[in-house]
């Protein structure tokens, strides 16, 4: 696999997403919902939820452990949207979390 950080995985993401199931906040301006993270990495997340939500919305998630960080829905299936975050998490932070 190639070592390069901005490389595609053969995913095609630019990091592997882990299994992390546990159920955060989510905040949009006024909206605030408690939803479902299926899985995380440095860069981003899916979530499930039940509202609406559409490509490029803003928003905050609460992940445990640490402060809210800024995301950016990247698609969206039904219930289920993909999230990139706007500053991603540093590996330790991430190893922190999912541990």
């Amino acid at each position: 696999m190639d070592s390069d950080p901005e490389s595609p995985s053969a995913s095609g993401r630019k990091t592997d997403r882990k299994q992390f199931e546990v159920t955060v906040q989510f905040r949009a301006g006024t909206k605030r919902a408690t939803i479902k993270l299926l899985d995380l990495s440095p860069r981003g997340a899916r979530v499930q939820g039940v509202f609406l939500v559409r490509e490029g919305d803003r928003f905050w998630l609460k992940l445990p452990s640490i402060e809210a960080v800024e995301a950016r829905v990247a698609w969206v299936e039904e219930f289920e949207f993909g999230c990139e975050f706007l500053r991603p998490l540093s590996p330790l932070v991430f190893e922190a979390i999912t541990r």
